[in-house]
C-alpha cells in the first residue's frame, strides 16, 4: 500500500491532470484558464484595467463570471465589479475591461479575483458543484502594472 501511495505521489508531480485532481488547484500552463492584466489606463476619476483570459483547458469556457474587488490602503474594499468571459475555445483568449469609478489607479492597492461560481465550462455546469470549483481552474498571473491575485 505504501509503495502505491509513493507511486501515485510521483505520478501527480509528473502529470498536470493528476496534480490538479490531487491538489484541487489548477496547474499553470496546460491545465488552467490564465487571467492576465493587459493594460491599466488611468482616468481623471477612475481606473480602467484590461484583463485577458486565455483558455489552456482541454474544453471551452462557455461562461465564467469573476468578481473583481478593488482595495485601497489598509486593505479597505472600495468597489466590487463582475467581469464575464464567454465562448472561449481551447487555446484562444478574450479581452474584457473593468472600470473602478471614483478611485484613480495609483490609489488602488490591489485587485482581488474571487467568485467565479457562475460558470459553465467542461464538467462544471452552473451552480451544480461546490463553491470555488470554477475559480480553482483560473490562474491569476502577477502583473507589474497593478497588484492582482486571488
Amino acid at each position: 500500500m505504501h509503495r502505491y501511495l509513493a507511486l501515485a505521489s510521483a505520478l501527480a508531480l509528473l502529470t498536470p491532470a493528476a496534480a490538479l485532481a490531487q491538489s484541487g488547484t489548477a496547474v499553470s500552463g496546460g491545465g488552467a484558464a490564465v487571467l492576465t492584466v493587459v493594460n491599466v489606463m488611468p482616468q481623471p476619476t477612475a481606473c480602467h484595467v484590461g484583463l485577458r483570459l486565455t483558455n489552456n483547458l482541454p474544453y471551452p469556457v462557455d461562461m465564467l463570471v469573476l468578481d473583481v474587488v478593488a482595495h485601497t490602503d489598509n486593505d479597505v474594499v472600495f468597489d466590487e465589479m463582475a467581469v464575464a468571459f464567454q465562448g472561449i475555445k481551447p487555446t484562444l483568449n478574450q479581452y474584457q475591461k473593468v472600470r473602478v469609478v471614483g478611485l484613480t489607479c495609483d490609489k488602488i492597492s490591489r485587485l482581488r479575483i474571487s467568485g467565479g461560481d457562475r460558470c459553465r465550462m467542461g464538467p462544471l455546469a452552473r451552480m451544480s458543484f461546490d463553491k470555488g470549483e470554477c475559480l480553482k481552474q483560473v490562474v491569476v498571473e502577477p502583473s507589474e502594472l497593478i497588484r492582482i491575485g486571488k
